[in-house]
């Protein structure tokens, strides 16, 4: 008897995985809006925190899925659970996030000093009707 039949297709994205499964779109991301949220430093404490039971949270997502699939998109949930199994993955999603949060971080800088040679290079209202003094 083949049991495979019973299980609901969305339930079995969860049971059959392959371990080849690449997340690294996946990370990106989710370290995306980490950082645009400006949520870097305690996403990165909490993953440093729960990195140990990792599988331990896996299971009880697994566990809470009905509730948790009334809120979140199917899809993305089983992919973030299979993901987050492996400490490695963990790990992974940490160094993701730092570096996006330096690419963040460096887009700003260089923002603030285009717009500050911008204002250095434009002149005010003002001074067009100052006096200019050739001493």
């Amino acid at each position: 008897m083949n049991t495979s039949e019973h299980i609901p297709q969305s339930s079995q994205d969860l049971i059959y995985n392959d371990n080849e499964e690449d997340f690294s779109e996946f990370m990106e991301k989710i370290a995306k809006e980490i950082v645009q949220r400006q949520l870097t430093v305690p996403a990165i404490i909490f993953l440093e925190s729960v990195k140990p039971l990792s599988f331990l949270g896996n299971q009880l997502l697994i566990f809470a899925n009905p509730v948790v699939s009334l809120v979140v998109r199917t899809g993305n949930y089983y992919k973030f659970v299979r993901m987050i199994e492996d400490r490695e993955n963990v790990e992974k999603l940490t160094i993701a996030i730092e570096e996006e949060n330096a690419l963040e971080v460096r887009r700003r800088r260089e923002l603030k000093e285009t717009r500050q040679e911008e204002k250095k290079n434009k002149k005010s209202f003002w001074s067009r009707f100052r006096r200019k003094s050739d001493y």
